[in-house]
């Protein structure tokens, strides 16, 4: 999406008929736009998983909420990299994406994995994702889909602020 859709807002007549509009403004109202897109994207993926693919889940609506809060932290990751950065922020993103499904356990146990991403695994998001999404579909064991949607919780919160911060300073490069 951050390939397709522009994440610089201009200050076209428009946007200054609004009246005041800060830098604020203009990040979280672009990143609606991403954030329905993964939304709508994460709905046809999981009415596919359940009714199409016929997966067995023991857990269908947290099955969705957890791949809806997936969605939302992969979205915000992205658009905050590329709103903040840039090419270059969208060039890192697209790093990062790589890095996770090769090092969170996705294609491998993370056991058998190089000591690399061993040591990367517990800050990658797609990590604790899966977790949740394994919890729906196995079955829930103790407080993990809890735990897990906690620490999702505080990386879009932390991708928040990395990109309301470095957002507006940015742009004047």
């Amino acid at each position: 999406t951050v390939a397709l859709v522009k994440t610089k807002v201009k200050d076209t007549d428009d946007i200054k008929s609004l009246g005041k509009v800060n830098s604020v403004h203009k990040f979280f109202g672009r990143y609606i736009t991403f954030f329905v897109i993964g939304q709508i994207q994460t709905l046809v993926t999981v009415l596919g998983d359940l009714f199409f693919v016929g997966i067995q889940c023991r857990h269908p609506f947290l099955f969705w909420c957890a791949s809806a809060l997936t969605s939302l932290v992969f979205t915000l990751l992205m658009y905050s990299l590329t709103a903040a950065l840039g090419n270059v922020g969208q060039a890192v993103a697209v790093v990062i994406m790589v890095i996770q499904v090769a090092g969170s356990g996705g294609s491998y146990p993370v056991d058998v994995l190089p000591q690399l991403f061993r040591s990367l695994c517990p800050f990658m998001p797609f990590h604790y994702g899966m977790d949740m999404i394994r919890e729906t579909v196995g079955g829930m064991y103790g407080a993990t889909y809890l735990r897990c949607a906690l620490v999702l919780l505080g990386m879009c919160a932390l991708f928040t602020v990395f990109g309301l911060l470095v957002y507006y300073p940015a742009r004047r490069l």
